[in-house]
């Protein structure tokens, strides 16, 4: 199947429960609800699926799914799950601006949802660079409530854009990564060396889930 057929014609977003992130034999909460793809997202009753305790090795709705990437800010950690099983887990920094998902450009945010890699390529900076796709529908929407009702910062008439150029990366500031500081703009930055294996080992159209 290809790499969006678990989440074909949705979004498929993730609650994590508190205390997840440590590696090895622990148990994940997950919350599972499913969001319209292409359209704004229910306002009430959204559809739900049951709590689920699970290994944190597993996830059961991926296993059709090659390659699937969950993004946990709140772990610090980026990890790959093949055919629903956990393969790699790698430490990650992010945004300099921890408050809250990625708005507008130059908020130095690290976007938060469901997205897939567009794009690869070698970087003289990060050694590898995963392009995402944000903006996505709805962060198109976050953006024009917020244009709309006055929320963004408006600098002598100019309103910043939504952004873009958001990826996985490595980092030419490894000291920082190894510290666990966040330094980047917005992207998700590994050490070089787990960018290197990341870019080789997931290809292009992989889903990401990148989870506040």
């Amino acid at each position: 199947m290809g790499p969006r057929s678990a989440v074909s014609g949705v979004l498929l977003l993730l609650a994590l429960g508190a205390g997840a992130c440590t590696a090895g034999g622990e148990r994940f909460g997950l919350l599972g609800r499913w969001l319209g793809r292409g359209g704004p997202p229910p306002v009430s009753q959204p559809v739900s699926v049951p709590l689920i305790d699970l290994d944190s090795t597993t996830l059961p709705w991926a296993q059709s799914e090659e390659y699937f990437i969950v993004v946990r800010r709140s772990c610090r950690t980026v990890d790959v799950y093949h055919w629903g099983d956990l393969i790699r887990r790698y430490p990650a920094v992010f945004g300099r601006n921890s408050a809250g998902s990625k708005l507008y450009e130059g908020d130095r945010r690290t976007p938060a949802g469901f997205y897939t890699i567009i794009e690869k390529r070698w970087h003289p900076r990060w050694a590898r660079f995963m392009l995402l796709d944000y903006p996505n529908v709805t962060d198109g929407q976050r953006y024009a409530e917020a244009f709309e009702s006055g929320d963004l910062p408006d600098e002598n008439g100019h309103i910043p854009g939504i952004g873009g150029a958001i990826g996985i990366h490595g980092s030419d500031k490894q000291d920082l990564n190894a510290r666990g500081i966040d330094w980047t703009l917005g992207c998700i930055s590994l050490n070089n060396r787990d960018a290197i294996e990341l870019d080789a080992l997931v290809p292009v159209g992989t889903p990401v889930w990148i989870h506040e």
